[in-house]
């Protein structure tokens, strides 16, 4: 079975992945990883879109928390521009395993509603998460506190803030994008984590352990 966890960035999807390949015998593969293969294979004029994204983290830092605060539409347009090249790659790779009859849980941005369409014939399961709630602030400094490899230590408070509210923004694109195409969506705002790893789990037909 092909299992899809899709939302946001920073939001958490990582670790409910890790935490469901400890109870269960599945695999877990990120978007981004697969999107970095693309990157060293793929140059900017072969597929501009996938580093638009790229071009984002090129800005000085005002900028960009200028652009998170006031026009974060533009941000997620280009998630979503970066997602559809990425996702090329991906349905590759869930063909691929469907047919080599293995179970995985596939994870990232890279995974939207809009693209479900193009699994149709491939048995699969998916969820979204997001959180819309105004603590997410706090969530992405207390994940990057704890991560020494995490490069958002090093990103100031005013930084944090404006990626939480971009956050929140496009968790409301997600979570009317799945209204839209008939997927469920999980709010993690006011939830404790471990409940959203065994919602998510329900939803994938994992079962609670």
């Amino acid at each position: 079975m092909i299992f899809l966890l899709g939302g946001p960035p920073r939001i958490g999807k990582s670790i409910i992945s890790s935490e469901i390949r400890q109870k269960f015998a599945v695999s877990v593969v990120s978007t981004d990883t697969l999107g970095a293969v693309l990157e060293n294979v793929l140059g900017p004029e072969a597929a501009p879109d996938l580093f638009i994204f790229g071009k984002f983290h090129e800005m000085p830092m005002a900028e960009r928390v200028k652009l998170m605060m006031k026009d974060p539409a533009e941000l997620i347009d280009y998630v979503r521009k970066e997602s559809y090249v990425v996702w090329k790659a991906v349905e590759v790779f869930i063909r691929r395993e469907n047919n080599e009859g293995r179970d995985i849980l596939i994870e990232g941005v890279a995974i939207l509603p809009e693209l479900m369409s193009q699994l149709e014939d491939i048995p699969h399961r998916v969820v979204f998460i997001g959180n819309q709630g105004g603590n997410h602030k706090e969530n992405i400094k207390k994940s990057a506190e704890e991560n020494e490899y995490d490069w958002m230590r090093d990103v100031s408070d005013q930084y944090i803030g404006a990626f939480a509210m971009f956050v929140k923004r496009m968790s409301g694109y997600i979570e009317q994008e799945t209204k839209k195409y008939g997927f469920k969506y999980i709010e993690m705002d006011k939830k404790q984590f471990g409940d959203v790893t065994e919602e998510v789990m329900k939803s994938l037909g994992l079962g609670a352990s």
